[in-house]
């Protein structure tokens, strides 16, 4: 069974989440935020790509078609599985539960029919 993470930065330094990223192998991350702009430092579009880029790790924002403001279609779906074939694929979004995102609420879950698991990256406070 092909495995896909999912990860909220909520809390994180931009260096732990990486790190984050590091342990578990992750070699593709897909920004699945409909508006990819934070408050938090180190986490807008930009920022994120360029601190993953020198960390060795791909970047492709994906809230466009995996974004939790508008219908996630089937073929987003099945590409998204489709990609989680050939890479170590972690979805990121801000909030850090994963029972209150969509990445586990809508695409984990569909991802399910395509024989794809999802493992979510959860880091409590004191270990963050």
């Amino acid at each position: 069974m092909t495995v896909i993470y999912t990860i909220g930065y909520q809390g994180l330094t931009p260096a732990r989440f990486i790190g984050l990223l590091k342990e578990h192998s992750v070699n593709l991350l897909l920004d699945v935020r409909s508006r990819p702009y934070s408050r938090m430092k180190g986490f807008s579009k930009n920022a994120v790509a360029a601190s993953l880029r020198e960390a060795d790790i791909g970047y492709r924002w994906a809230g466009d078609r995996l974004g939790g403001f508008s219908g996630i279609s089937e073929p987003a779906i099945a590409g998204l599985a489709e990609t989680a074939e050939r890479n170590t694929v972690c979805l990121m979004c801000m909030e850090v539960d994963p029972d209150k995102c969509h990445r586990k609420t809508e695409i984990a879950r569909r991802l399910s029919d395509y024989g794809v698991s999802a493992h979510h990256i959860v880091i409590t406070p004191q270990f963050m």
